[in-house]
């Protein structure tokens, strides 16, 4: 299968979610994906290729594949400007539509404002009380983790034991 095939594809399916939500406003990414289907990806496929076949003919010319490529970039385009003008429009809190740097630096991460706490993260890892940290005490509280996440004890985590780990921190 041909690099050029594999993207005209993947234009062609941006096309049909692109057609399906024209005029709405971008979809934030779904706490929960739902596992695709066979049947649903061919429908969108279906779809995807009839919004790019404009003459109808059952078939896609060069013509209508560069079409529907530069629509599909106008639309990438688009987006991205409305989520630039989104943000502009938080950090412009005087709303004069120009940024001061305070307005710019406000958006900025701040340092904490108190001291962090190394004695409660001592108490926290020392186990055995003699006021230090070991390395096996140090890398305790994480191969522990590890080793709860790697229900195999294979060594490593799949992404079948990352994805369980998950769900079971959900809960």
């Amino acid at each position: 299968m041909s690099k050029t095939y594999l993207t005209i594809c993947a234009v062609i399916a941006a096309t049909a979610a692109s057609a399906s939500a024209a005029g709405a406003a971008p979809a934030k990414p779904a706490q929960s994906a739902q596992i695709p289907t066979r049947a649903a990806l061919t429908s969108n496929i279906d779809q995807s290729f009839k919004a790019a076949d404009t003459n109808g003919d059952g078939v896609l010319s060069v013509q209508e594949v560069s079409a529907t490529e530069a629509k599909v970039l106008k639309q990438r385009v688009e987006v991205a400007r409305q989520r630039m003008e989104q943000e502009f429009a938080k950090l412009d809190t005087n709303k004069d539509g120009q940024l001061s740097k305070a307005e710019f630096m406000a958006a900025a991460p701040t340092a904490p404002t108190t001291a962090p706490d190394g004695a409660k993260l001592l108490a926290e890892l020392d186990k055995n009380k003699d006021g230090k940290v070991s390395l096996d005490e140090y890398r305790a509280p994480l191969l522990s983790r590890f080793d709860a996440v790697d229900t195999n004890h294979d060594g490593t985590i799949s992404a079948a034991e990352r994805q369980a780990a998950a769900a079971k921190a959900k809960r």
